[in-house]
């Protein structure tokens, strides 16, 4: 009887998790770069994100930007440290986007050669 209530509780986190990584995304070529934008409500912003450890790092990083007013999307690449995010100007700045990165302990900047100049 024990392992039917573990497996019933732990069906949600199951779930969850399931969800978290294997939800709907969208490909990569469908985040628009600054010279294909065609709305000026949305802008691109791509940084230098260091201090991550594993895909986890970068998973969590979207999570949290993803749930900001103003982020459209958020993506973030382990391997190659970088972040690019489309949003809305007129909801949240670029450095209100650095200023959040930073608060989850990473550092992040605009300037790309910066931070890989630090890491070498």
């Amino acid at each position: 009887m024990e392992k039917y209530i573990v497996l019933l509780s732990s069906l949600p986190v199951i779930f969850g998790v399931g969800i978290f990584f294997f939800g709907k995304k969208k490909k990569d070529n469908e985040i628009n770069t600054p010279e294909n934008t065609s709305s000026s409500s949305e802008e691109v912003l791509e940084l230098q994100i260091g201090g991550m450890h594993c895909a986890g790092c970068a998973a969590g990083i979207e999570g949290t930007l993803k749930g900001l007013d103003g982020i459209i999307e958020a993506k973030v690449n382990f391997a190659t440290s970088k972040g690019l995010f489309k949003y809305n100007p007129a909801k949240i700045t670029k450095e209100q986007i650095i200023s959040k990165i930073n608060e989850l302990g990473y550092s992040a900047s605009e300037a790309l050669e910066e931070i890989e100049k630090k890491s070498s």
